[in-house]
């Protein structure tokens, strides 16, 4: 094990990772059309309000178990609560949308926790849109991140023709 800026370097270790800083966006990333990302919360028992209040962070959207929806056809079965990127941000690449979502939890880690122990279905999506080679990726910081808050990511893909970019 070698010392790297006062810090031990070995195994187990994040040898090698970069500060997200040190990494630059490519807000125009060239084979997406559109993304955005969303922190999605479902709970049976606890209301919306209540995850705003513990996170303190204000919804982009939300629903209530037994609200109508499907032109009124259905009923919500649990309560939903979102945080979108996609009015806050305009860039092609996942990594800043997941920054932005991760910026807002900073300091929220236990509240985070504590809707997880308290039976919350918590996890972010990732729109996108894409056309030609390459696709959507994260920093070993995100992913790191990530997992200390016990948070899963998908992606929900679809896929343009070369071409006909909006």
């Amino acid at each position: 094990m070698k010392a790297e800026n006062g810090k031990a370097v070995g195994a187990g270790s994040n040898a090698g990772v970069k500060p997200m800083e040190e990494y630059q966006y490519d807000d125009s990333y060239s084979t997406c059309v559109e993304t955005y990302s969303a922190l999605r919360i479902f709970s049976d028992n606890i209301p919306p309000e209540e995850i705003t209040r513990l996170l303190q962070i204000q919804p982009t959207d939300r629903f209530q178990k037994g609200d109508s929806h499907s032109q009124g056809k259905l009923k919500r079965k649990a309560n939903g609560w979102f945080y979108s990127t996609e009015k806050l941000s305009e860039s092609k690449d996942t990594r800043r949308h997941m920054d932005l979502i991760l910026r807002a939890l900073d300091g929220r880690e236990g509240a985070v926790k504590k809707l997880r122990l308290d039976g919350c279905e918590i996890d972010i999506t990732t729109y996108w849109v894409s056309v030609g080679h390459g696709g959507p990726w994260l920093m070993p910081q995100q992913m790191l991140k990530l997992g200390t808050l016990g948070i899963g990511v998908w992606w929900d893909i679809y896929f343009q023709a070369e071409g006909r970019k909006q």
